[in-house]
């Protein structure tokens, strides 16, 4: 993405250049946001075109974003915006969590793989029963490895922040499994 595709178009006060802490913003950021889209879209090309435009906007409003409480929160939810979007446009929907389930270690060397996949889809049912700032805690931090200060970083809330909400999305989880089994008792 050039500095001309980024610049907001049709401002005569427009800079010449992109700020410097947008420039870094989007160096460091754009890669995961396209590894994050391409999880949901599921084609790098459609990734990296949904983020591209994700930055654009982002360009186009940085001197706001930045007086907001929380510039990386709100980068993030343009960029899952835009994933979405992107996926509509497309008649398709985006998916957040379907390949996670099934990219999993366990399968290898496990004696029944059919109950592995079961359990798996079990799981993936109660994450899709969170609220989305747990979902994306949880899919971050167990699905893709990221540490508390990387989903920190990611979500642009603070390590405690991720903590508590990790707590939360597992006591959900734990609520929502007991509430399956007993279900699934009842009807044995």
């Amino acid at each position: 993405m050039t500095q001309e595709e980024l610049r907001p178009t049709g401002n005569p006060r427009a800079p010449e250049k992109l700020p410097l802490d947008f420039s870094a913003f989007h160096q460091t950021q754009r890669p995961r946001y396209v590894r994050e889209a391409e999880r949901c879209l599921r084609c790098r090309a459609d990734a990296e075109e949904a983020v591209d435009e994700a930055f654009v906007q982002l360009a186009r409003e940085w001197p706001q974003i930045l007086r907001t409480a929380n510039p990386a929160a709100y980068a993030w939810r343009v960029m899952k915006n835009r994933v979405v979007d992107h996926a509509r446009a497309r008649g398709r929907r985006a998916t957040l969590m379907d390949t996670a389930v099934f990219e999993t270690v366990t399968l290898q060397g496990a004696e029944d793989a059919f109950e592995v996949i079961e359990q798996n889809l079990r799981l993936f049912h109660a994450i899709s029963a969170l609220p989305e700032r747990q979902q994306d805690v949880i899919r971050l931090r167990y699905c893709e490895g990221y540490s508390t200060a990387d989903v920190a970083d990611q979500l642009g809330i603070t390590e405690a922040g991720v903590r508590s909400t990790e707590r939360y999305a597992k006591r959900r989880l734990r609520e929502i499994y007991t509430s399956c089994a007993e279900e699934e008792a009842e009807r044995s």
